[in-house]
């Protein structure tokens, strides 16, 4: 097939420039394609692990309805190691430490509760991590460690319970004035019709404190 002068010019000019730029477009459109596969890869390796950790993780909810301490304790165990960055990781965590603390077994449940702060992707689940710990290390009369603690950065959605976690160590510390105006400061952030709010109306109270 004969092409006329500019055809051929404009073929001519096509060639060199795929010659020239052919490899690099060629590599650009490859790596889209696997990019976009990878992700799609990456989706569905994400939405298996997280079907595993829910599989194990309903074996744990079956074992803390029998009440099973120690068995509950290690079934969080392979939740967090094979499937770390899956959000059953850490409530299995927090599942471990509630149960090794009802079992009065308090180094347990701090190990617990310092991986989901390690771990955990979910501010909240890392505010119940910290309040969890402030009120171990109270037990433990670490009173300044239990406020280090309550001090870090958390969601404000548990400003109240921080406060009111506050208060409890520093009246514990026997610095009253000083737990009123946390117990204060946490009604002013609890919502009216919180389950809690009363609780803290009382503690607030007892130490001679308004409303």
């Amino acid at each position: 097939m004969a092409f006329d002068l500019q055809e051929q010019e404009q073929i001519d000019e096509l060639k060199a420039f795929w010659r020239k730029w052919g490899t690099l477009i060629t590599g650009v459109l490859v790596a889209a394609a696997l990019g976009t596969a990878g992700v799609q890869g990456w989706r569905w390796y994400q939405h298996r692990q997280a079907e595993s950790a829910a599989a194990l993780y309903g074996q744990m909810e079956a074992l803390a309805a029998k009440g099973d301490t120690a068995k509950l304790v290690s079934a969080a165990e392979p939740i967090k190691q094979e499937y770390p960055r899956t959000a059953y990781a850490a409530r299995a965590a927090l599942a471990a430490a509630r149960a090794a603390y009802e079992a009065n077994d308090a180094k347990t449940a701090r190990e617990q509760l310092n991986w989901v702060l390690e771990h955990a992707s979910e501010p909240g689940l890392k505010a119940v991590a910290r309040l969890r710990l402030a009120t171990l290390a109270v037990d433990g009369k670490q009173y300044d460690e239990a406020l280090g603690l309550l001090g870090g950065e958390h969601d404000t959605a548990f400003d109240g319970l921080f406060l009111d976690a506050k208060g409890d160590a520093l009246a514990a510390k026997g610095d009253t004035a000083g737990a009123r105006s946390a117990y204060r400061e946490a009604l002013n952030k609890t919502p009216a019709d919180a389950p809690n709010r009363s609780y803290l109306q009382i503690k607030l109270d007892a130490l001679g404190g308004e409303s």
